[in-house]
Order: structure tokens, then C-alpha cells, then sequence
């Protein structure tokens, strides 16, 4: 039964045709839409994770050079401490989430830092070996902006490597996407080629 005021229009099987063609066409051209924005934002993301890293470097370092979560490392920093051993014997800190969470905290920035650190010293050993003058300098800016005990800023490196200000700040944006690609892989390489 129609309803009573609702207009039917009649068309041609060509046109329903053309209509579903078109239809399709704005289906597909907004989902590459949208796939397209996700992979830029998650590009950004993972340059964002990077620099990031590179800001914390020196703390997440001593972190994980430094962490007690281990009764035997305990033990090195108080010798006093000994008697855990006899208090975990008997389970006491079976169900201490702290202690577990803490443990699980410093594995995984352990496990970070000696990811980045080996590929740090990859980047390092590609720059250097490199004839670019150019990716040469891209590892020292990074080095002095992030990784060294005294850190530079940008004028400060500039005076140093006799580059304007811009330049080493286009040297440490190209180096933070040479590392991206290497510390997370795929994804990472996904990011240089975007920004390429």
C-alpha cells in the first residue's frame, strides 16, 4: 500500500545503473579519503613517538641503567635488603601489583631503550659512512640536540657546523624520519615515504 502524498519517480534501468555507478564511485573515493587521512595521522604519531624519545633519551637511558626491580639488584644498591628474599620465599609479594607493575614498567623500557640504543648506533654507522656531507651532519645535529650530556640547541649547533638555523633544523627533522623508519620499522617506513 502507498502512502498517500509520496512521490514515486520512475526511472530507467540505465539510470539506476548510472546512479549505483556513481554512488560507488563516491563510496570508494571516500574511503581512500579516509584511509589516507588515518595513515597521515598515524605517520604523525610515530615521528611525534620518535622525537619524543629523542627528548627523553638521557632519562630513559638512566632509567633503565639504573632501575632495581630484582632482588639481586636490590641487593647490590642495600645489602640490608637480603631478607626479601626470605619474605618472597614465602610469597608476601605474590599479589603486590606495585612490585609486578613496577618490574613490567622497567622490562619494557629496558627492552625500548635497547632497541633504540642498537638503532641509534645504526643511524650512527650509516651517517658516518656516508659520502653526504649533508647525512654526515644529520647525525650530529641528533647527537648534540638529544643524545650528548651537554646538549645544544639549534643557533648553538648552527655556530658550530657554520649553518643557518633553518638548515640544522631541516637536518633534525630529516634525521627524526631516517629514525622513525629504523625504530619502528614498517610503520616507520611508511612515514618517510608519505612525507616524501
Amino acid at each position: 500500500m502507498a502512502n498517500k502524498g509520496a512521490k514515486t519517480y520512475n526511472i530507467s534501468e540505465r539510470e539506476l545503473q548510472e546512479m549505483m555507478r556513481r554512488a560507488s564511485e563516491a563510496g570508494i573515493a571516500a574511503y581512500k579519503n579516509e584511509h589516507e587521512e588515518t595513515t597521515r595521522r598515524k605517520a604523525g604519531r610515530l615521528l611525534y613517538r620518535t622525537k619524543t624519545l629523542l627528548e627523553r633519551y638521557t632519562q630513559l637511558n638512566e632509567y633503565a641503567q639504573n632501575s632495581v626491580y630484582t632482588l639481586e639488584r636490590a641487593e647490590e644498591v642495600n645489602e640490608g635488603i637480603a631478607d626479601l628474599e626470605v619474605l618472597t620465599k614465602f610469597g608476601i609479594f605474590d599479589d603486590d601489583k606495585t612490585l609486578h607493575n613496577l618490574k613490567r614498567s622497567v622490562v619494557t623500557v629496558n627492552m625500548v631503550m635497547a632497541h633504540v640504543n642498537t638503532m641509534l648506533e645504526v643511524y650512527r654507522k650509516e651517517c658516518e659512512s656516508s659520502a653526504s656531507k649533508v647525512k654526515q651532519r644529520q647525525y650530529r645535529v641528533i647527537e648534540y640536540l638529544y643524545l650528548s650530556e651537554n646538549k645544544l640547541n639549534t643557533k648553538e649547533i648552527a655556530e658550530l657546523e657554520g649553518e643557518d638555523v633553518r638548515t640544522i633544523q631541516n637536518d633534525a627533522k630529516q634525521a627524526r624520519e631516517d629514525l622513525t623508519a629504523l625504530i619502528f620499522g614498517l610503520d616507520g617506513v611508511i612515514t618517510r615515504i608519505l612525507r616524501e
